[in-house]
């Protein structure tokens, strides 16, 4: 299947604890994304991530279940195809 490009928001919760793990997982996966931006809640306790993600089906699926296996991450995404 050809790869296609996935627009992925992740809301961490509890911040502070949560991060370093998410910030594994995407680095992990740094060579599939395209752009990313972080933007935290005035109370620094949540964060918002968006990221463009390029790569097939298999990768994208891969990439959301190691996030939504950490604690306080929900992902939400939309994907286009090439």
């Amino acid at each position: 299947m050809a790869d296609s490009l996935t627009i992925m928001g992740i809301l961490v919760d509890h911040r502070g604890k949560h991060a370093p793990e998410v910030q594994e997982v995407i680095t992990r996966h740094g060579s599939d994304i395209l752009c990313r931006m972080g933007v935290p809640s005035p109370s620094k306790e949540q964060g918002l991530i968006t990221l463009v993600f390029e790569g097939d089906l298999a990768s994208v699926q891969d990439f959301r279940r190691e996030l939504e296996a950490i604690a306080g991450v929900d992902v939400q995404s939309m994907s286009f195809s090439k």
